[in-house]
């Protein structure tokens, strides 16, 4: 195809500037209209996504369609990471003609692992997505028409299967690609390159073949994503009770967080934030609570609070409620009794149907920020831990750049008594839809 690519610079600058974005949940209030959540995680092991470019519409409309030219909006993503020409595309076609919404599901390219979520309101049934497979020439994945949830509370999950838009060769060779840095190197440089044009349709891109000079790494089996539609028509109640399991620890009150997928308040094999740090070593409710209301209901994506006015003794238990159209939770609550140790819950499906509850049994985590020392002078000075306690200043020696890990148990090295010792998990927490 003859046209004008982007030059060097405009791929990353067109994923980051602002764009025609998603429809606010508030639109749901008109007549026959219902709100949804969509949750797009990136499952391959290598490859970066592009903003996903969707749109909601009826059951006569299609963004693109298998052994079909690409139309050119679909084409700029597939060649070139053109997330706003596709998004002026769709909402010519579908919102600005009555038919539908569309915009695009994020501000940046989402990483191999990561999910990012969005919500739109429509009365429309049908939903597609194109995202371009960054590191090559004219991949993406994609989602043709398929259905929206009926009822309010259900979820419909789909896999994103990777096309070829039939518009460049598959040469696999850097300096053919978008000019982006996650490909190993510095890229093409974005002009036009009539060479390696190609006048074809739209056929499913099973993998790369090795042909070129991109690495291995960038290969994928299967599925490129994964997505997942909830229709959240109404805000949830929910109620939670936290219980502590163990016979000597207490822990500090919960901090909570209700969210979507595309947010992760801790996670095991990567280092803790400034707020879980905080938290697990010296107690520091405040500070994670503050990020949690920046990162996730500030945003718009859920809700987020502490679930105690003290901490919980042993045997104890401390129970709250929060309301949102958010669907996953995650808990961070200090071991007081150590020098880094939390439990916790990370990112966890709410239960979905009215009366319906769940219980997760919480495991104890190591932050990984403070050697494990388990001596009295070098942990918070609370009156729980048969001493004195510390004096809570930083103590540099024994400060420790690890990540996040499962902490089994104490291991009697310091002057922690033996009654402070748990197995198993340390605290059950159970989640009550209430409607």
């Amino acid at each position: 195809m003859n046209h004008t690519k982007a030059l060097a610079s405009v791929l990353t600058a067109l994923l980051l500037a602002p764009l025609l974005f998603l429809a606010s949940a508030s639109d749901a209030s008109a007549s026959g209209e219902a709100t949804y959540l969509v949750e797009i995680r990136n499952t391959t092991s290598g490859q970066y996504l592009t903003p996903p470019n969707w749109a909601a519409h009826s059951e006569a409309a299609d963004v693109f369609q298998i052994d079909e030219p690409a139309s050119p909006g679909v084409e700029a993503v597939a060649e070139r990471g053109g997330v706003d020409v596709l998004a002026a595309e769709l909402a010519a076609a579908v919102d600005a003609a009555g038919l539908g919404v569309s915009g695009v599901g994020a501000e940046a390219p989402i990483r191999p692992g990561a999910t990012a979520s969005f919500e739109f309101a429509t009365a429309q049934t049908r939903f597609s997505l194109v995202s371009m497979i960054i590191c090559t020439n004219d991949g993406f994945g994609g989602l043709d028409s398929v259905r929206l949830p009926n009822q309010d509370g259900k979820s419909r999950t789909y896999n994103v299967r990777s096309y070829d838009a039939g518009t460049e060769l598959n040469t696999e060779n850097r300096a053919d690609i978008v000019p982006a840095p996650f490909c190993n190197g510095p890229g093409g440089t974005g002009a036009d390159q009539p060479a390696i044009d190609e006048s074809g349709v739209i056929t499913r891109h099973r993998t790369l073949e090795g042909v070129g000079d991109l690495p291995a790494s960038f290969d994928w089996s299967g599925p490129v994503a994964e997505v997942t539609i909830t229709r959240v028509d109404a805000p949830t109640n929910y109620s939670v009770t936290f219980e502590n399991l163990t016979e000597g620890q207490y822990f500090t009150p919960p901090n909570w967080a209700a969210h979507t997928g595309a947010v992760d308040v801790f996670e095991a094999g990567e280092s803790a934030t400034a707020g879980v740090e905080a938290v697990a070593e010296r107690g520091g409710v405040g500070e994670l609570a503050a990020e949690l209301a920046g990162a996730v209901d500030a945003a718009g994506l859920g809700v987020s609070g502490v679930g105690a006015a003290a901490p919980i003794g042993p045997g104890g238990s401390a129970s709250f409620d929060f309301t949102t159209a958010a669907n996953r939770l995650s808990i961070v609550s200090m071991i007081i009794c150590t020098n880094d140790g939390f439990a916790g819950l990370d990112s966890r499906t709410l239960p979905k149907g009215e009366g319906e509850s769940k219980t997760f049994y919480l495991r104890a985590y190591d932050a990984g920020t403070e050697l494990n020392t388990e001596n009295r002078a070098d942990i918070v000075p609370a009156p729980f831990c048969n001493g004195p306690g510390g004096t809570g200043a930083d103590q540099p020696a024994i400060d420790e750049s690890g990540v996040i890990t499962r902490h089994d148990s104490l291991q009697g090295i310091g002057d922690l008594p033996a009654s402070f010792d748990w197995s198993g998990p340390v605290v059950a927490v159970t989640v009550t839809n209430n409607g």
